[in-house]
């Protein structure tokens, strides 16, 4: 049986033991730090992928949601967040991304993970919620959720760097940026920023998760 998006989930947390966590002193190193993000930009190879969409006409904003989900969902580090004094690990992980308004302002919308769920079903899904926001509904931060990656489409530059505003308050949330996905040598390549807190993930993770990402979009393409 297929879920759906009206079934009711309950966000579960576990409380990490930072005195046992095996990255406990670069945790204590860097949570003090006044900007302790630190950011990738790649341009991931995606030839097959992006053929995939073309010949399925599909859009490729909502494909590369759901590989970014997927990734995110079956890989623990990027499930870390701070919380108050400590750290916690979010079973579910969401995305808060923006979309474009009719009025060419933006707006976000936020796309829950449900487990389970077929690709097919999360595009319809999906593709209803960006619907919903681009007719102009307010933007809402959510301040007070954080088991969220935040992302950025930027689909008319494809970006060597990219850098977030960011509020203070340690809540460790990664960003994600996709950008214009341009040809090189009959190859093409999607530009991907990564950025996340450097007390609950280091270069190896970051390296791990986009890893991910990339064999999320090789499945999608062997669809």
């Amino acid at each position: 049986m297929k879920l759906r998006s009206s079934t009711i989930f309950t966000l579960m947390e576990k409380v990490v033991d930072i005195a046992t966590w095996n990255r406990r002193e670069s945790y204590e190193f860097f949570k003090e730090f006044q900007y302790p993000f630190v950011g990738l930009s790649v341009d991931i190879e995606v030839t097959d992928f992006y053929r995939y969409c073309k010949s399925k006409g599909l859009g490729i904003h909502h494909p590369l949601l759901y590989a970014t989900l997927a990734a995110a969902n079956d890989f623990e580090p990027i499930a870390l967040r701070r919380k108050g004094e400590g750290v916690v690990l979010y079973d579910t992980i969401d995305m808060g991304c923006s979309v474009l308004k009719k009025d060419q302002s933006f707006t976000f919308a936020y796309y829950n993970w449900i487990q389970g769920e077929s690709f097919d079903d999360f595009l319809i899904r999906t593709t209803e919620i960006t619907r919903a926001a681009a007719k102009g509904i307010p933007l809402d931060p959510r301040p007070g959720r954080t088991n969220l990656i935040y992302g950025t489409t930027l689909p008319w530059v494809s970006f060597t760097s990219f850098s977030h505003p960011k509020q203070g308050g340690g809540h460790s949330i990664p960003r994600t940026v996709f950008g214009k996905i341009f040809e090189r040598d009959r190859k093409w390549y999607l530009p991907f920023h990564l950025e996340v807190d450097h007390a609950l993930m280091d270069g190896l993770d970051m390296s791990m998760y986009l890893s991910k990402v990339e064999s999320q979009l090789r499945a999608l393409a062997e669809l």
